[in-house]
Parts: C-alpha cells; sequence; structure tokens
C-alpha cells in the first residue's frame, strides 16, 4: 500500500475522529436540548437517549483508531506480525460494544415508556433501527471475528515459512 494512501486515509480517519468528538460536546447534547425544548415530553427520556448517543459515537472513535493503527501496519507492510491481531482485537470490541449500545436502546424503546407528539412512528422507526444496527453490528462483528482468525493462520504460516527459509 503506498504511502500517500495511508496518509490519506488515516487524515480520514483522524478527521472522522474530530468529527465525532464535536458531536459528542456539540450536536448530541444541543440537538436533545433543542427537541426537549419543542416537546417537553422528551425530557425524561433526554439523558439516557444523549448517554447512549455518546457512548455509540466513542465506540466509532475507537474503530477509526483502530483502522488507523491497522493502515499503519499496512504501510510498513507489517500486517502479518502479531501486533496486528491487537488492534483487530480492540477493533472487534468497539463494534461489538456499539451493538451492545444498539441493543440497549432497542430494549429502552421496546420496554420503556417513550412519549411521542404524533402517531408514534418515529418511535417504531427508533425502534427499527436500533434492532437493524444490532443485527448489523453483529455480523460485522462476527466477519472480522473470521478475518482475525485467518490473520492468526497467516502468521502463524509466515513464522513457519521463515524458519524453513
Amino acid at each position: 500500500m503506498s504511502r500517500a494512501l495511508v496518509i490519506f486515509l488515516q487524515s480520514l480517519l483522524a478527521f472522522a475522529v474530530l468529527c465525532g468528538l464535536f458531536a459528542q460536546v456539540v450536536v448530541i447534547p444541543t440537538t436533545a436540548a433543542d427537541e426537549a425544548e419543542l416537546f417537553p415530553p422528551y425530557e425524561s427520556v433526554r439523558v439516557p437517549f444523549v448517554v447512549l448517543a455518546i457512548v455509540f459515537v466513542l465506540c466509532l472513535q475507537v474503530l477509526a483508531v483502530a483502522l488507523g493503527a491497522m493502515l499503519q501496519k499496512a504501510g510498513s507492510d507489517a500486517v502479518f506480525e502479531p501486533g496486528a491481531v491487537t488492534w483487530t482485537n480492540v477493533a472487534i470490541g468497539a463494534i461489538a460494544s456499539g451493538g451492545v449500545v444498539l441493543a440497549v436502546l432497542f430494549l429502552y424503546i421496546t420496554f420503556g415508556d417513550i412519549p411521542s407528539p404524533t402517531d408514534g412512528m418515529e418511535v417504531l422507526g427508533l425502534w427499527m433501527g436500533a434492532a437493524a444496527g444490532t443485527v448489523a453490528a453483529a455480523g460485522v462483528a462476527l466477519l472480522v471475528v473470521v478475518g482475525r482468525h485467518w490473520l492468526r493462520r497467516a502468521i502463524a504460516q509466515r513464522v513457519e515459512l521463515e524458519q524453513i527459509v
């Protein structure tokens, strides 16, 4: 992988982390406050939703850092070294944590009393989105687990090949 491409992709990931930080500090709390002002019954669910949103964005930021580290390894041709497995584990943890946050949101919506200014379609959409996100996160985590298994096998075969040569 060319060095210029690695730097470009890492720059995009760094920008995504900074955008996530801006969302955590400014966008999410402000939007929640504005929505609670427009529809006062939202005040009862404002804090849990803000906390879940901030933690979810944090999971995405950790995933971006892990991807950046893997890009660094790809740029220096060190992908098939044991340190790469560590960053793969971090990525799996971030994906799984994001899935858990979505599952908590799904359960909160399912068993909680969420007010709605209209006929409840917003709550239904949020419920379906949380369910779909949970399933998608589980699927992506499983794919990365399979990739980690392949990476471990490739590292073991590389070590064996180096011993033979």
